[in-house]
């Protein structure tokens, strides 16, 4: 279940663009950037933008926008 903070925006993401586009994340007060280790080592990074986007369901979720993908550590 997500929790509304005072701004409106749950504590869940959802992720626009890549290999997850349209998938929802989880997240922590203040994270900025998301990053998805896929089984073949590829690491997919999302970073927050100043958006938020209404679900289905009602809930208020913030944006995260793909940034490109990634091999080996970062």
């Amino acid at each position: 279940m997500s929790l509304h903070h005072e701004g409106g925006a749950a504590d869940t993401a959802v992720l626009n663009g890549g290999p997850m586009d349209g998938r929802e994340h989880s997240i922590e007060d203040g994270t900025v950037e998301l990053c998805v280790v896929m089984t073949d080592g590829q690491q997919h990074r999302y970073r927050r933008t100043n958006a938020t986007q209404p679900l289905s369901d009602g809930r208020l979720v913030l944006v995260f926008d793909w940034v490109g993908r990634y091999y080996g550590p970062k």
